[in-house]
Formats: structure tokens, sequence, C-alpha cells
């Protein structure tokens, strides 16, 4: 009987915490002023092979950039520890966003949405939102990853705005 009781209680436990880790997502957003059109961040952006020679985030990526479409993506964190991942192309609209969803196993677990979005505005200049989503039962316990994922993107933004003045 204590064993059917100490089951149970571990039971409800488990579940308690997987409803409050579902309930608890993440968004790291960042912005960027870039002095450039649309046109000419998209060409940045889309350029996957190049990649390399200017990100220091996401260091790698190859696919086909269009929607339903899968990316093989390297991202380097600040440690200098580099993971990939095959994140799935959800939303692609030329010299206006992209959107992917990266999953850590099955989905459920730890989830990102990783957006690009462009605004242009009424003087010739863009406004970049580049941000993430996070979901799943394991993002309270990414605090630290996530911390250096926010950081990792101001360092991406610093150098496509570099990037992009250099190709003017």
């Amino acid at each position: 009987m204590i064993t059917l009781i100490v089951a149970a209680v571990i039971v409800a436990a488990a579940t308690a915490y997987v409803l409050w880790a579902m309930s608890q997502e993440r968004r790291i957003e960042t912005t960027a002023h870039l002095d450039a059109r649309p046109n000419e961040v998209w060409a940045v952006l889309s350029d996957f092979p190049a990649y390399g020679e200017w990100n220091p985030f996401i260091t790698e990526i190859s696919g086909l950039l269009a929607e339903d479409e899968r990316l093989d993506v390297a991202f380097t964190q600040s440690n200098g520890k580099v993971s990939r991942f095959r994140p799935r192309v959800i939303r692609v609209s030329p010299a206006r966003q992209i959107r992917w969803l990266g999953k850590l196993g099955p989905g459920g677990l730890f989830d990102g949405e990783h957006y690009f979005v462009l605004e242009p505005q009424s003087d010739g200049t863009t406004v970049l939102t580049h941000g993430e989503r996070f979901t799943g039962i394991l993002v309270p316990l990414m605090k630290g990853l996530l911390a250096d994922t926010e950081h990792s993107f101001a360092k991406m933004n610093e150098a496509l705005t570099e990037r992009v003045a250099s190709r003017a």
C-alpha cells in the first residue's frame, strides 16, 4: 500500500511539474536598426554559404530556404561549444521574414521558434526583430543557455549590421 501511495505522489508531482513547465514559455527578442533597405538585409540573411564569414553565432547554415524544408544549422555558444540541429522552415516571406522551428527530441521537451522579421522604415532603413520563442518542459531548466542565447543574438545583430554596411 505504501508503494502505491509513493507512486501516486511521484506521478502527481511529475504531472504538476509538466503542467507548470509547459506554461513557462520564454521569449528572447532583440532589435537592430540597419542602414539599408529590407531587400539588402535579406540578401545577407539568405546568403547561407557566407554565414561563416561574418556570423559569430550561426556559423554554418545550409538547406533550401522554403517552407516545410529542413535546414542544417550549427551555432556557437559563447563558451565555444558548437551545437547542430535541423529545424523545419515554417515561414519565408522574401525581404520580410524567416521563421524556423527547432526541437530537442520528439517535441515538447525544448522547442524554439526562431525568427527574423524585417520592417521597412520611411527613411529607407530597416528594423530587424531577431528573436526566438521557447516552449517545453525543459525551458525552466535552461536559464543559463537562454541568457547565453540572448547575448549571442545581440552579437549576431552587430555582425549583421557591419556586414550590411560593408556591402553598401
